[in-house]
C-alpha cells in the first residue's frame, strides 16, 4: 500500500500481487477539499500514479534479479517505513 498525501486529500494506491510477475495497482482518492485540488503535486495526480507505477514495475524487476537479496528492510534507508509497519500491526492487532 501508498498513501500519498496532499493538501486537497488523500491518495491510496494498494498493490495486489497476481503473480510472482504480475501485480495489479488499485487507485483510490480521497477528497476532503475541493478546492485544493487542482494545487500542488497532488493536481496531476494521473502523473504521480504513472510515476508510483513505474516505482513498482521497477521493483519487480529488481526482485527477478540474481543479485536481489530479499530482507526486511534496508537499515540505513527504511527506518521510518519499518517503524510505521510496526505501529500498524500494533494497532490492527497483528
Amino acid at each position: 500500500m501508498m498513501f500519498n498525501f496532499y493538501p486537497w486529500g488523500l491518495s491510496v494506491n494498494v498493490v495486489i500481487p497476481v503473480s510472482q510477475k504480475q501485480c495489479r495497482v488499485l487507485y483510490r482518492g480521497y477528497v476532503s477539499d475541493a478546492e485544493l485540488a487542482s494545487q500542488g503535486a497532488g493536481s496531476v495526480l494521473d502523473t504521480v500514479e504513472d510515476q508510483d507505477q513505474w516505482v513498482i514495475e521497477e521493483v519487480q524487476k529488481g526482485m527477478a534479479s540474481s543479485v536481489y537479496d530479499r530482507g526486511r528492510y534496508s537499515p540505513t534507508r527504511e527506518q521510518g517505513v519499518h517503524h510505521f509497519h510496526r505501529m500498524l500491526s500494533q494497532f490492527l492487532g497483528e
